[in-house]
């Protein structure tokens, strides 16, 4: 590199001092050192980036072979298949299982709600006829009280034949009859 600052001084035109020459050697150094740093960024960022390319191959291959070789990490992994296949199984069982018992739930509310329906309707008739009734009861009740206001006329007549002619003994006395009482034969007469 002193050889090339040299042969720039000899370029240089005669007569420049010695304090011109030293700045012109220090600016070409400057920007001599300003160019290297540039480049020596760039080939580390270069560098970087493809050590870490191959530091990311470098431990796929360390993985595979990891995974080839390892019994333990094949058989974790197999494990996991399975466990996986399992839990599969057991949710779709466990999830038919509870939508069982809830059918039946369902099925048998489905029943008693028939069952309550059914009684419901029948106690709806009952209480439709006896409504009914209530009401022909209510309409005769109103006819008897009204008839009970009424005097009561006796249509029926009775007739007493005896052959006894006792006049000494009552009619009651001579007849052993509970049907016939005094008023009754009083009527006869």
């Amino acid at each position: 590199m002193k050889n090339t600052i040299e042969k720039i001084a000899k370029l240089l035109p005669e007569g420049l001092s010695e304090t011109g020459l030293e700045e012109v050697r220090s600016m070409v150094e400057d920007a001599i050192q300003e160019g290297v740093a540039k480049e020596v960024k760039l080939l580390e960022s270069k560098v970087s980036g493809f050590l870490r390319s191959k530091i990311n191959e470098l431990k796929d291959v360390a993985r595979q072979e990891l995974e080839a070789d390892d019994e333990v990490l094949r058989g974790y992994q197999v494990f996991e298949t399975i466990r996986a296949l399992v839990a599969q199984e057991v949710e779709s069982a466990d999830i038919d299982s509870v939508v069982a018992k809830q059918q039946s739930t369902i099925d048998e509310l489905q029943e008693s709600v028939a069952s309550l329906n059914h009684k419901l309707k029948n106690t709806l008739h009952e209480n439709s006829m006896l409504s009914g009734k209530v009401e022909s009861l209510t309409e005769s009740n109103e006819q008897l009280a009204e008839s009970a206001k009424l005097p009561f006329k006796s249509s029926e007549s009775a007739v007493v034949i005896t052959n006894e002619t006792d006049s000494s003994r009552s009619p009651l006395e001579a007849v052993n009859n509970i049907f016939l009482t005094e008023d009754v034969i009083n009527l006869s007469k």
